[in-house]
């Protein structure tokens, strides 16, 4: 299997969403390009790739992409972070705590030992034990190109990978970004050598209560002329 840069899966990735999105786009008017970037406020971020148009049931709609060859393999690995773990383990000793009673217990005992060990007990407790048994779970793993993508905001966001590229990666480690994936609603697609685009994963779609997320991208006033036809 030949082997595809970056370049080509951006592209074709890009053409793919066209069609995809091109029967919801109003009057047929539809912003797409590669190498966009945010404003400098929003960090200055390049996406691989962003459409924009007026959808004919929810508005105004932004669809961001990121994609990512052989040669990025490093950014498409999941791996475990150990302070995003423990963030995890003190929100649920802190749940514990307070359904359990313990949090009341502080105030209502009058017992000056108990009145302390109770939370104290069930706060540490439940966090050691949930800690040691999802301590391999995705929950507490990123993904460098998860992280890059939610830079690029939109209402839909999607990861393009070259199939080449996914053979290098673990079985695993694969099955782990999958799940990410999914617990953060991001869509996934896999480009092919002969430009065959495989639907791996669909988007959840994200929702901006105040303006859209157009505002967020440096070239905000092309897109709007573009979309809404703005002289």
């Amino acid at each position: 299997m030949s082997r595809l840069i970056e370049r080509t899966v951006q592209d074709e990735a890009l053409i793919y969403l066209k069609k995809r999105y091109q029967k919801w786009a109003r009057a047929n008017r539809m912003y797409a390009r590669t190498e966009v970037r945010t404003k400098k406020e929003f960090g200055g971020k390049r996406a691989d790739g962003l459409l924009a148009f007026k959808h004919l049931m929810w508005g105004t709609f932004v669809v961001s992409m990121e994609a990512k060859s052989y040669k990025t393999l490093p950014a498409m690995k999941p791996y475990r972070d150990d302070w995003l773990l423990i963030k995890h383990c003190i929100i649920v000793g802190l749940t514990v705590c307070v359904l359990s009673g313990g949090f009341f217990a502080f105030f209502k005992m009058s017992d000056g030992l108990w009145q302390y060990l109770y939370p104290i007990n069930a706060t540490v407790i439940s966090a050691l034990l949930y800690g040691y048994f999802t301590r391999n779970s995705y929950r507490h793993q990123l993904i460098d190109v998860v992280q890059q993508l939610e830079q690029y905001p939109g209402n839909h966001q999607w990861l393009a990978f070259s199939k080449d590229s996914i053979k290098d990666i673990p079985k695993e480690k694969w099955q782990t970004l999958e799940k990410i994936c999914m617990y953060r609603g991001i869509g996934v697609l896999i480009v092919g050598s002969k430009g065959n685009i495989e639907l791996f994963l669909n988007p959840t779609r994200r929702w901006k209560w105040i303006g859209d997320f157009i505002s967020f991208y440096s070239k905000e006033k092309e897109i709007r002329a573009t979309v809404f036809d703005q002289k």
